[in-house]
Protein backbone atom coordinates (compact mmCIF):
# COMPACT_ATOMS: atom_id res chain seq x y z
CA UNK A 1 0.00 0.00 0.00
CA UNK A 2 0.62 3.54 -0.73
CA UNK A 3 0.52 6.20 2.51
CA UNK A 4 -1.77 5.62 4.65
CA UNK A 5 -3.57 9.12 4.77
CA UNK A 6 -6.36 7.85 6.87
CA UNK A 7 -4.09 6.70 9.61
CA UNK A 8 -2.74 9.89 9.74
CA UNK A 9 -5.34 12.09 10.47
CA UNK A 10 -6.83 9.13 12.91
CA UNK A 11 -3.37 9.91 14.78
CA UNK A 12 -3.64 13.25 14.35
CA UNK A 13 -7.62 13.56 15.54
CA UNK A 14 -6.63 11.02 18.44
CA UNK A 15 -3.84 13.84 19.36
CA UNK A 16 -6.05 16.68 18.79
CA UNK A 17 -8.53 14.94 21.42
CA UNK A 18 -6.55 14.85 23.96
CA UNK A 19 -6.16 18.75 24.06
CA UNK A 20 -10.38 18.62 24.24
CA UNK A 21 -10.34 15.42 26.88
CA UNK A 22 -7.81 17.58 29.19
CA UNK A 23 -9.73 20.91 28.65
CA UNK A 24 -12.74 19.50 30.03
CA UNK A 25 -11.60 17.96 33.57
CA UNK A 26 -11.94 21.13 35.13
CA UNK A 27 -15.88 20.68 34.27
CA UNK A 28 -16.38 17.32 36.11
CA UNK A 29 -19.27 16.96 38.16
CA UNK A 30 -17.01 13.99 40.30
CA UNK A 31 -13.31 14.99 41.26
CA UNK A 32 -11.25 13.36 39.08
CA UNK A 33 -9.20 10.00 40.90
CA UNK A 34 -5.85 11.51 40.31
CA UNK A 35 -6.57 15.47 41.25
CA UNK A 36 -6.27 18.16 39.08
CA UNK A 37 -5.18 21.61 39.39
CA UNK A 38 -8.78 23.59 39.88
CA UNK A 39 -12.10 22.29 39.58
CA UNK A 40 -14.79 24.64 38.08
CA UNK A 41 -17.68 25.81 39.49
CA UNK A 42 -20.07 25.42 36.69
CA UNK A 43 -19.90 21.71 36.65
CA UNK A 44 -22.10 18.40 34.49
CA UNK A 45 -22.48 15.09 34.52
CA UNK A 46 -22.84 15.11 30.98
CA UNK A 47 -19.33 16.23 30.91
CA UNK A 48 -18.49 12.73 33.06
CA UNK A 49 -19.87 10.92 30.03
CA UNK A 50 -17.95 12.22 28.16
CA UNK A 51 -14.84 12.20 29.60
CA UNK A 52 -15.02 8.57 30.23
CA UNK A 53 -16.14 7.49 26.86
CA UNK A 54 -13.43 9.46 25.39
CA UNK A 55 -11.08 8.06 27.70
CA UNK A 56 -12.29 4.46 26.75
CA UNK A 57 -10.84 4.80 23.04
CA UNK A 58 -8.32 7.95 22.64
CA UNK A 59 -5.45 6.01 23.95
CA UNK A 60 -5.93 2.98 22.73
CA UNK A 61 -6.22 4.27 18.92
CA UNK A 62 -2.88 6.04 19.17
CA UNK A 63 -1.31 2.56 20.88
CA UNK A 64 -2.89 0.76 18.35
CA UNK A 65 -1.07 3.22 15.32
CA UNK A 66 1.74 3.62 17.16
CA UNK A 67 2.52 -0.14 16.80
CA UNK A 68 1.43 -0.05 13.61
CA UNK A 69 3.50 2.46 12.49
CA UNK A 70 6.42 1.19 14.45
CA UNK A 71 6.37 -2.32 12.30
CA UNK A 72 6.49 0.07 8.97
CA UNK A 73 9.33 2.23 10.15
CA UNK A 74 11.17 -1.28 11.82
CA UNK A 75 10.56 -2.78 8.27
CA UNK A 76 12.09 0.10 6.80
CA UNK A 77 14.73 1.04 8.39
CA UNK A 78 16.00 -2.25 10.25
CA UNK A 79 16.13 -2.07 13.92
CA UNK A 80 19.15 0.35 14.32
CA UNK A 81 17.73 2.49 12.14
CA UNK A 82 14.04 2.26 13.81
CA UNK A 83 15.86 2.59 17.69
CA UNK A 84 17.90 6.00 16.54
CA UNK A 85 14.48 7.12 14.97
CA UNK A 86 12.14 6.57 17.94
CA UNK A 87 14.28 7.89 20.40
CA UNK A 88 15.32 11.20 17.97
CA UNK A 89 10.95 11.31 18.01
CA UNK A 90 10.37 10.52 21.44
CA UNK A 91 12.62 9.78 23.72
CA UNK A 92 14.19 13.06 23.04
CA UNK A 93 11.22 15.50 22.99
CA UNK A 94 10.06 13.52 26.29
CA UNK A 95 13.34 14.68 27.70
CA UNK A 96 13.72 17.82 26.51
CA UNK A 97 9.87 18.89 27.04
CA UNK A 98 9.88 17.43 30.41
CA UNK A 99 12.47 19.58 32.19
CA UNK A 100 10.07 22.87 31.45
CA UNK A 101 6.87 20.60 32.30
CA UNK A 102 7.64 19.44 35.46
CA UNK A 103 8.29 23.01 37.48
CA UNK A 104 4.63 24.33 35.30
CA UNK A 105 2.79 21.75 36.67
CA UNK A 106 4.26 22.21 40.20
CA UNK A 107 3.14 25.67 39.75
CA UNK A 108 -0.03 25.25 38.20
CA UNK A 109 -1.54 22.99 40.77
CA UNK A 110 -0.23 25.12 43.36
CA UNK A 111 -1.92 28.43 41.92
CA UNK A 112 -5.01 26.45 41.59
CA UNK A 113 -4.93 25.14 44.87
CA UNK A 114 -4.31 28.41 46.27
CA UNK A 115 -8.15 29.35 44.06
CA UNK A 116 -9.85 26.25 45.77
CA UNK A 117 -12.48 26.92 48.71
CA UNK A 118 -10.28 24.32 50.96
CA UNK A 119 -6.76 24.74 50.05
CA UNK A 120 -4.59 21.69 50.74
CA UNK A 121 -0.98 22.54 51.07
CA UNK A 122 0.79 21.67 47.89
CA UNK A 123 4.33 20.01 48.13
CA UNK A 124 6.06 17.51 46.47
CA UNK A 125 4.94 14.95 48.74
CA UNK A 126 1.09 15.97 47.57
CA UNK A 127 2.50 16.66 43.77
CA UNK A 128 5.42 14.08 43.44
CA UNK A 129 7.53 14.25 40.31
CA UNK A 130 5.13 12.88 37.45
CA UNK A 131 5.75 12.43 33.01
CA UNK A 132 2.66 14.28 33.14
CA UNK A 133 0.51 13.86 30.21
CA UNK A 134 3.62 13.18 28.37
CA UNK A 135 3.58 9.43 30.51
CA UNK A 136 2.23 8.10 27.17
CA UNK A 137 5.81 8.78 25.42
CA UNK A 138 7.16 7.19 28.19
CA UNK A 139 5.14 3.78 28.49
CA UNK A 140 5.24 3.78 24.41
CA UNK A 141 9.36 3.67 24.37
CA UNK A 142 9.06 0.35 26.64
CA UNK A 143 6.65 -1.00 24.49
CA UNK A 144 8.50 -0.76 21.14
CA UNK A 145 12.01 -1.46 22.89
CA UNK A 146 10.10 -4.78 24.11
CA UNK A 147 8.18 -5.35 20.37
CA UNK A 148 11.33 -4.57 18.59
CA UNK A 149 12.69 -7.76 20.97
CA UNK A 150 9.98 -10.02 20.14
CA UNK A 151 10.49 -9.11 16.65
CA UNK A 152 13.47 -10.12 16.15
CA UNK A 153 13.15 -13.48 17.85
CA UNK A 154 10.07 -13.92 15.54
CA UNK A 155 11.88 -13.66 12.54
CA UNK A 156 12.89 -17.51 13.34
CA UNK A 157 9.37 -18.59 14.19
CA UNK A 158 6.66 -19.74 11.92
CA UNK A 159 3.98 -16.85 12.29
CA UNK A 160 1.56 -18.21 9.72
CA UNK A 161 -1.10 -19.48 11.58
CA UNK A 162 -0.65 -16.33 13.89
CA UNK A 163 -1.41 -14.14 10.51
CA UNK A 164 -4.31 -16.34 9.50
CA UNK A 165 -5.98 -15.75 12.68
CA UNK A 166 -5.35 -11.63 13.22
CA UNK A 167 -6.85 -12.03 9.02
CA UNK A 168 -10.42 -14.71 9.89
CA UNK A 169 -10.93 -12.05 13.11
CA UNK A 170 -10.53 -8.92 10.95
CA UNK A 171 -12.19 -10.30 8.18
CA UNK A 172 -15.23 -12.07 10.06
CA UNK A 173 -15.67 -9.00 12.10
CA UNK A 174 -15.17 -10.92 15.23
CA UNK A 175 -11.73 -9.22 15.94
CA UNK A 176 -13.34 -6.75 19.18
CA UNK A 177 -14.66 -9.53 21.04
CA UNK A 178 -11.56 -11.50 21.18
CA UNK A 179 -9.85 -8.85 21.66
CA UNK A 180 -11.90 -7.64 24.88
CA UNK A 181 -11.69 -10.96 26.06
CA UNK A 182 -7.26 -10.54 26.43
CA UNK A 183 -8.11 -6.81 26.97
CA UNK A 184 -10.29 -7.70 30.30
CA UNK A 185 -7.61 -9.82 32.05
CA UNK A 186 -5.60 -6.25 32.01
CA UNK A 187 -7.77 -4.41 33.24
CA UNK A 188 -8.56 -6.48 36.52
CA UNK A 189 -5.72 -5.18 38.67
CA UNK A 190 -7.03 -1.56 37.35
CA UNK A 191 -9.13 0.89 40.15
CA UNK A 192 -11.68 1.29 37.53
CA UNK A 193 -13.42 -0.43 34.32
CA UNK A 194 -11.28 1.07 32.64
CA UNK A 195 -7.32 2.12 32.25
CA UNK A 196 -5.78 4.05 34.78
CA UNK A 197 -3.62 6.58 34.38
CA UNK A 198 0.18 6.55 35.32
CA UNK A 199 1.10 9.81 37.93
CA UNK A 200 4.69 8.84 38.73
CA UNK A 201 7.31 7.48 36.72
CA UNK A 202 7.43 4.24 38.38
CA UNK A 203 6.17 2.07 35.19
CA UNK A 204 2.95 0.45 36.08
CA UNK A 205 2.98 -3.67 34.79
CA UNK A 206 -0.72 -3.45 34.29
CA UNK A 207 -0.73 -0.22 32.50
CA UNK A 208 1.73 -1.29 30.43
CA UNK A 209 -0.08 -4.93 29.59
CA UNK A 210 -3.42 -2.69 28.81
CA UNK A 211 -1.90 -0.62 26.37
CA UNK A 212 0.37 -3.12 24.78
CA UNK A 213 -2.58 -5.22 23.64
CA UNK A 214 -3.16 -2.41 21.29
CA UNK A 215 0.28 -1.52 19.96
CA UNK A 216 0.59 -5.73 19.66
CA UNK A 217 -2.17 -6.05 17.82
CA UNK A 218 -1.24 -2.90 15.87
CA UNK A 219 2.16 -4.18 15.12
CA UNK A 220 0.34 -7.85 14.09
CA UNK A 221 -1.91 -6.10 11.82
CA UNK A 222 0.89 -4.60 9.94
CA UNK A 223 2.50 -7.70 8.88
CA UNK A 224 -0.95 -7.71 6.22
CA UNK A 225 -1.21 -4.26 5.74
CA UNK A 226 -4.41 -4.44 3.25
CA UNK A 227 -6.35 -5.93 6.74
CA UNK A 228 -6.50 -2.03 7.46
CA UNK A 229 -9.11 -1.65 4.81
CA UNK A 230 -11.53 -4.10 6.44
CA UNK A 231 -11.98 -1.63 9.26
CA UNK A 232 -13.19 1.30 7.03
CA UNK A 233 -16.24 -1.63 6.42
CA UNK A 234 -19.09 -2.87 8.26
CA UNK A 235 -19.32 0.13 10.57
CA UNK A 236 -22.14 -0.51 11.20
CA UNK A 237 -21.39 -3.36 13.48
CA UNK A 238 -19.19 -1.68 16.05
CA UNK A 239 -21.79 1.35 16.52
CA UNK A 240 -24.31 -0.90 17.33
CA UNK A 241 -21.89 -3.13 19.87
CA UNK A 242 -21.06 0.51 21.44
CA UNK A 243 -24.39 1.10 21.67
CA UNK A 244 -25.61 -2.00 23.35
CA UNK A 245 -22.72 -1.94 25.83
CA UNK A 246 -23.13 1.40 26.88
CA UNK A 247 -26.32 1.45 29.70
CA UNK A 248 -25.11 -1.81 31.20
CA UNK A 249 -21.25 -0.92 31.20
CA UNK A 250 -22.38 2.67 32.91
CA UNK A 251 -24.31 0.93 35.31
CA UNK A 252 -21.31 -0.95 36.10
CA UNK A 253 -18.97 2.35 36.21
CA UNK A 254 -21.90 4.14 38.73
CA UNK A 255 -21.83 0.58 41.34
CA UNK A 256 -17.79 0.91 41.22
CA UNK A 257 -18.21 4.71 41.85
CA UNK A 258 -19.66 4.23 45.01
CA UNK A 259 -18.23 1.38 46.02
CA UNK A 260 -20.71 -1.98 45.60
CA UNK A 261 -19.20 -4.84 45.54
CA UNK A 262 -18.81 -7.27 42.84
CA UNK A 263 -18.65 -11.00 43.05
CA UNK A 264 -16.16 -12.56 40.61
CA UNK A 265 -18.17 -13.35 37.78
CA UNK A 266 -20.10 -10.11 37.43
CA UNK A 267 -17.00 -7.75 37.80
CA UNK A 268 -15.65 -10.53 35.16
CA UNK A 269 -18.75 -9.65 33.04
CA UNK A 270 -18.39 -5.83 33.74
CA UNK A 271 -14.47 -5.81 32.97
CA UNK A 272 -15.20 -7.30 29.53
CA UNK A 273 -18.05 -4.64 28.97
CA UNK A 274 -15.83 -2.62 30.01
CA UNK A 275 -12.87 -3.64 27.06
CA UNK A 276 -15.82 -4.11 24.47
CA UNK A 277 -16.96 -0.68 24.70
CA UNK A 278 -13.55 0.46 24.17
CA UNK A 279 -12.38 -1.85 21.14
CA UNK A 280 -15.60 -1.11 19.86
CA UNK A 281 -14.88 2.54 19.94
CA UNK A 282 -11.45 2.02 18.36
CA UNK A 283 -12.84 0.32 15.20
CA UNK A 284 -15.72 2.51 14.59
CA UNK A 285 -13.15 5.57 14.82
CA UNK A 286 -10.09 3.79 13.21
CA UNK A 287 -12.70 2.83 10.44
CA UNK A 288 -14.09 6.14 9.78
CA UNK A 289 -11.00 7.57 9.04
CA UNK A 290 -9.96 4.96 6.71
CA UNK A 291 -13.09 5.18 5.18
CA UNK A 292 -13.34 8.60 4.48
CA UNK A 293 -10.10 9.96 5.20
CA UNK A 294 -8.04 8.02 2.30
CA UNK A 295 -7.58 11.28 0.36
CA UNK A 296 -4.94 13.25 0.83
CA UNK A 297 -5.91 16.84 2.08
CA UNK A 298 -3.73 19.75 2.33
CA UNK A 299 -4.87 21.08 5.94
CA UNK A 300 -5.45 17.85 6.76
CA UNK A 301 -1.53 17.28 6.34
CA UNK A 302 -0.61 20.47 8.08
CA UNK A 303 -2.98 19.30 11.23
CA UNK A 304 -1.23 15.67 11.27
CA UNK A 305 2.09 17.77 11.28
CA UNK A 306 0.87 19.92 13.88
CA UNK A 307 -0.83 17.81 16.14
CA UNK A 308 2.38 16.37 17.88
CA UNK A 309 3.73 19.62 18.74
CA UNK A 310 0.25 20.99 19.95
CA UNK A 311 -0.41 17.65 22.38
CA UNK A 312 3.11 18.03 23.75
CA UNK A 313 2.98 21.84 25.02
CA UNK A 314 -1.04 22.24 25.29
CA UNK A 315 -1.27 21.31 29.12
CA UNK A 316 0.06 24.28 30.84
CA UNK A 317 -1.71 26.75 28.32
CA UNK A 318 -5.01 24.42 29.26
CA UNK A 319 -4.67 24.39 33.21
CA UNK A 320 -3.69 28.44 33.47
CA UNK A 321 -6.53 29.37 31.38
CA UNK A 322 -8.82 26.93 33.69
CA UNK A 323 -8.13 28.06 36.62
CA UNK A 324 -8.29 31.78 35.09
CA UNK A 325 -11.87 31.01 34.20
CA UNK A 326 -12.87 28.87 37.09
CA UNK A 327 -14.37 31.65 39.69
CA UNK A 328 -16.21 33.36 36.25
CA UNK A 329 -20.18 33.33 36.49
CA UNK A 330 -20.64 32.17 32.88
CA UNK A 331 -22.02 29.02 31.54
CA UNK A 332 -19.52 26.17 31.65
CA UNK A 333 -20.21 25.50 27.90
CA UNK A 334 -19.22 28.90 26.91
CA UNK A 335 -16.08 29.05 29.15
CA UNK A 336 -15.25 25.60 27.49
CA UNK A 337 -15.25 26.89 24.36
CA UNK A 338 -13.28 29.90 25.34
CA UNK A 339 -10.72 28.33 26.91
CA UNK A 340 -10.06 25.46 24.18
CA UNK A 341 -10.50 28.03 21.40
CA UNK A 342 -7.70 30.22 22.74
CA UNK A 343 -5.50 27.16 23.51
CA UNK A 344 -5.99 25.92 19.78
CA UNK A 345 -5.16 29.61 19.12
CA UNK A 346 -1.82 29.06 20.90
CA UNK A 347 -1.13 25.59 19.81
CA UNK A 348 -1.20 26.19 16.25
CA UNK A 349 0.06 29.74 15.90
CA UNK A 350 3.23 28.50 18.12
CA UNK A 351 3.65 25.57 15.61
CA UNK A 352 3.38 28.20 12.77
CA UNK A 353 5.70 30.44 13.76
CA UNK A 354 7.92 28.73 15.71
CA UNK A 355 8.23 25.28 14.83
CA UNK A 356 6.98 23.67 11.29
CA UNK A 357 9.79 25.21 9.23
CA UNK A 358 12.69 25.33 11.81
CA UNK A 359 15.15 22.73 14.19
CA UNK A 360 12.08 21.47 16.06
CA UNK A 361 9.80 21.00 13.50
CA UNK A 362 13.02 18.75 11.80
CA UNK A 363 13.14 16.71 14.93
CA UNK A 364 9.37 16.36 15.19
CA UNK A 365 7.87 15.44 12.27
CA UNK A 366 10.84 15.77 9.56
CA UNK A 367 11.67 18.67 7.70
CA UNK A 368 9.11 20.75 6.00
CA UNK A 369 9.73 23.58 3.24
CA UNK A 370 8.52 26.85 3.06
CA UNK A 371 6.30 27.56 0.09
CA UNK A 372 8.24 28.86 -2.16
CA UNK A 373 6.88 32.72 -3.89
CA UNK A 374 6.80 31.07 -7.48
CA UNK A 375 4.73 28.23 -6.06
CA UNK A 376 2.57 30.63 -3.84
CA UNK A 377 2.09 33.40 -7.03
CA UNK A 378 0.87 29.95 -9.23
CA UNK A 379 -1.73 29.38 -6.59
CA UNK A 380 -3.10 32.80 -6.96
Amino acid sequence: MGRFHGLDACRAAAMLLGLFFHGAISFLAASPPFGWAIRDRSTSIVVDVLVVICHTFRMPVFFLLAGFFGRLLHEKLGTAGFLRHRVRRILLPFVVFLVPLMPSFFLLWKWGDSRQPQPIPISLDTVPPSPGHLWFLYYLMMILAVLTCLSRIGRNLPLGGLDRLVRAAVRFRVAIFLLSALTALTLYPMEFLSADTPITFIPQPRILAYYFVFAGFGWLLHRQDRLIEEFGRGLWLPLIVAIAVFVPFGMALEKVATKVPFDPATRWGALYLGALFGWSLVALFLGAFVKWGSQPRAWVAYLSDASYWCYLVHLPVVVALQILVADLPWPGLLKYAILMTATIAVCLGSYHTLVRYTFIGAALNGPRQRPSLSAAAAID
